[in-house]
C-alpha cells in the first residue's frame, strides 16, 4: 500500500487514457477509504481521459476518412454520429467521455466535420473533469462504507 500514494495517480492517469471506468471506480473507493486524495484522483483521471480522446482528434485531421473506412464498427456508427455531431457538436463532445462505445468515433467525427481544435480540446477537458468527478463521487461513498 505504500506504492499507492506514490504511483497511484500515475496509474489512474494512464488507465483513464485508455478507458478507465473500472480503475476510476476503484480509485474513488480508495479515496473514500482515505488511501487516495479525491482531488488528485479527479485531476489525474480528467487529464488522462481527455488526452486519450484528443489523440484521436488530432490524429484524425489527416487520416480520419481512411480510418473510418477500415473499421467495420466505425463505418457502421459514422453516419449516425456524424449527423449528431454536426448538429450538436458541443453536447456530443461533452457527453463523449460517458459514451464508452463512441469515445473513438466522436473525436474522429469532430475532426472530419471540421470542429476547431481549440473548441474540441476545451470541451474534452471539461468533459474529462465531469466524467472523473462523477465516477469518483459515486464510488467514494462505497469506500467510506468499507473503511
Amino acid at each position: 500500500m505504500r506504492l499507492l500514494p506514490k504511483y497511484g495517480y500515475l496509474a489512474i492517469l494512464l488507465a483513464a487514457f485508455w478507458e478507465g471506468e473500472i480503475i476510476l471506480i476503484t480509485a474513488g473507493a480508495l479515496c473514500g477509504s482515505g488511501l487516495l486524495d479525491w482531488r488528485l484522483t479527479i485531476i489525474a483521471a480528467a487529464i488522462g481521459g481527455s488526452a486519450g480522446d484528443q489523440i484521436y482528434f488530432y490524429a484524425a485531421h489527416e487520416r480520419a476518412a481512411r480510418t473510418i473506412q477500415k473499421s467495420k464498427r466505425l463505418r457502421k456508427w459514422y453516419p449516425k454520429v456524424s449527423k449528431f455531431v454536426l448538429r450538436h457538436g458541443t453536447v456530443a463532445v461533452l457527453l463523449s467521455r460517458f459514451a464508452a462505445g463512441l469515445r473513438i468515433t466522436i473525436p474522429l467525427v469532430c475532426a472530419t466535420a471540421g470542429m476547431p481544435a481549440r473548441k474540441y480540446s476545451l470541451l474534452s477537458i471539461i468533459s474529462g473533469f465531469a466524467w472523473a468527478s462523477f465516477w469518483v463521487a459515486l464510488s467514494y461513498h462505497v469506500g467510506q462504507q468499507l473503511h
